[in-house]
């Protein structure tokens, strides 16, 4: 009887480890399929900060060399530079269908780093809101930019405020009351999606230089 009990105990404790083992492994497979996958780093641009993600679409691949010859030239074309950074800002801001999850907000290299963590948390608030975490299970009609279809370019003056006019000092700067204003570039951008979900398709954008690079400080 003893025998039958030690053997009967030994079942049910192997049992209870299958169990176990089946449940680790589900609760394994659905944590890992809900984590973002890693995307490795296909090309940089050191010297400013610029980094190509291989999971970029084959436009922004493309707009992207495009700014790595114009940041290669001795005399950096800043006009150009700026209608550049505007189009790869929209671009990877407005393709959502690569994007790993809520918190992968495209654009940021672009976005001055004194405002970005605001400009990040005002994204995932809102554009980025519903974005699912990329995964085999994910099932989202999402939107992807297709064209640029026109960039304009004019001079302006933005007014930095206080704390920010401290850490700017490379373009001509005129005190006020209030801040500083500093000279900056207005671009006016268009753009088209692969698939029309209706979403934005124009904005202005306002671009500043600090030393010898060039910084997103408001769009609408």
């Amino acid at each position: 009887m003893k025998k039958k009990n030690k053997v009967k105990k030994i079942l049910i404790t192997l049992i209870i480890i299958v169990i176990l083992a089946i449940v680790g492994i589900l609760l394994y497979s659905y944590f890992k399929n809900d984590e973002p996958k890693e995307v490795k780093t296909i090309k940089s641009i050191p010297e400013y900060g610029y980094e190509l993600k291989e999971n970029e679409t084959k436009l922004y691949k493309d707009e992207f060399e495009k700014l790595d010859n114009i940041l290669s030239k001795k005399e950096v074309d800043y006009e150009a530079y700026a209608k550049q950074i505007a189009k790869l800002f929209i671009i990877d801001f407005y393709t959502l269908d690569n994007k790993l999850s809520k918190n992968d907000i495209g654009g940021t290299d672009f976005i001055k780093e004194s405002m970005r963590d605001n400009f990040i948390e005002e994204a995932r608030s809102t554009f980025y809101r519903y974005l699912e975490v990329e995964s085999d299970t994910r099932n989202q009609d999402l939107p992807e930019v297709s064209e640029i279809t026109s960039v304009e370019l004019e001079n302006t003056t933005f007014l930095l405020e206080d704390l920010e006019a401290k850490t700017t000092s490379s373009r001509k700067k005129t005190s006020s009351a209030s801040g500083t204003t500093v000279d900056a570039y207005k671009v006016t951008i268009s753009w088209d999606y692969k698939e029309d979900f209706g979403y934005e398709t124009e904005a202005n954008m306002i671009i500043i230089k600090e030393d010898n690079k060039l910084y997103i400080v408001e769009m609408d």
